[in-house]
């Protein structure tokens, strides 16, 4: 099998599983505000958190500026508090805890280790902050694999900008049309990354192809089969 000489990944519904991360977070947030708490558990705030997050990109209608402050509302006010808690206190528990508590994606770490074996290279490319983007890889249990991280507050765009996937491989020294890019958004993922002539895989199963878009590219159902779907024609 031809491999590629360099595979960018997202990172949420990516490299990591978003929900599984949400589930290990509402254990914290139980850990510290159950005792203000009238009825519920870990799995009432999980429930709620889900929700409110919807799976990391807000409504269209939405009434919030950001997924922080959707969820620290969303647990203000749908928790049976037997304590009074501010909107704040929440907000800045979900910013110190939400990246360090990360689930890898299941069968990532299989697929990293092969990569790293055949000498190819590894990178990160998903929008949001820089310091959760590195917290969050730097949680995954095949953090050492990943070479470069780069965050749409770092390169100073977000995906599907082009900008961002051509800065990442200029970093890594590689020409777009010799890396492959993982994702599980159709725009931000999928199309952003073939525009500049890196070869998309899209994880589906986390986002609809929209209506009226051709489906001409890769795709695969789970990480376990991305290596199939990975080497070169």
């Amino acid at each position: 099998m031809t491999l590629p000489r360099a595979v960018f990944f997202d990172l949420d519904n990516t490299l990591v599983h978003r929900n599984a991360s949400i589930d290990l977070y509402a254990l914290q947030f139980w850990h510290d505000f159950g005792h203000s708490i009238g009825s519920g558990g870990a799995e009432q705030a999980a429930e709620v958190i889900k929700r409110c997050d919807n799976g990391g990109y807000l409504p269209a209608d939405s009434p919030y500026g950001s997924i922080k402050q959707a969820v620290s509302h969303g647990l203000q006010t749908e928790i049976a508090w037997r304590l009074p808690v501010t909107q704040e206190a929440l907000l800045a528990h979900w910013e110190r805890y939400n990246a360090v508590c990360t689930a890898a994606m299941p069968g990532a770490a299989e697929v990293m280790a092969y990569l790293r074996a055949n000498g190819v290279r590894i990178g990160v490319i998903s929008n949001g902050s820089h310091r959760t983007r590195l917290e969050k890889v730097a949680r995954l249990p095949f953090a050492a694999a990943i070479e470069l991280t780069v965050s749409s507050e770092s390169a100073g765009v977000k995906k599907p900008n082009a900008a961002i996937f051509l800065q990442a491989a200029e970093v890594l020294g590689v020409r777009p049309e010799d890396c492959r890019y993982v994702g599980d958004h159709p725009l931000n993922d999928v199309i952003g990354a073939a525009r500049t002539g890196m070869a998309p895989i899209w994880l589906s199963g986390f986002h609809a192809w929209p209506t009226g878009e051709a489906m001409r590219y890769r795709q695969v159902s789970s990480l376990a089969l991305l290596l199939e779907a990975m080497a070169v024609p």
